[in-house]
């Protein structure tokens, strides 16, 4: 993805490397959910985020249940990238995205999660 070449080697690309490294940690235990515990972790994430936890806080273990309904449903895996560019986006940057680069997919991520708070 063109975009993050942008962002250099920097703070900000280690940020979002974090955020990839810490969703593909937990992928196993996503992937070893049943469809009816993943579609639960909706409720959990709600009821967690009524409790006062942070969206950046429950971002990996978001962008991980994003990750498995997609494969699951549509038979296509986030890679990296496209995880680094879904916090990116979620962090209110803008990137520019060639055809074929997973826009689509990309922004389930960040939809996903900033939908968990029923603002907006």
């Amino acid at each position: 993805m063109e975009f993050l070449s942008g962002l250099g080697s920097g703070a900000q690309l280690r940020k979002l490397q974090k955020v990839a490294d810490q969703v593909n940690s937990i992928e196993e235990d996503f992937k070893a959910m049943s469809d009816a515990e993943l579609r639960a972790e909706t409720d959990t994430f709600r009821a967690r985020i009524a409790d006062g936890e942070s969206l950046d806080r429950l971002m990996p273990e978001a962008f991980a249940t994003v990750r498995e309904a997609s494969v699951r449903v549509l038979h296509k895996r986030h890679f990296d990238v496209q995880i680094m560019g879904g916090a990116a986006l979620h962090w209110c940057n803008i990137a520019e995205m060639k055809t074929g680069e997973g826009k689509t997919l990309v922004s389930t991520l960040p939809v996903y999660l900033n939908g968990l708070s029923g603002k907006g």
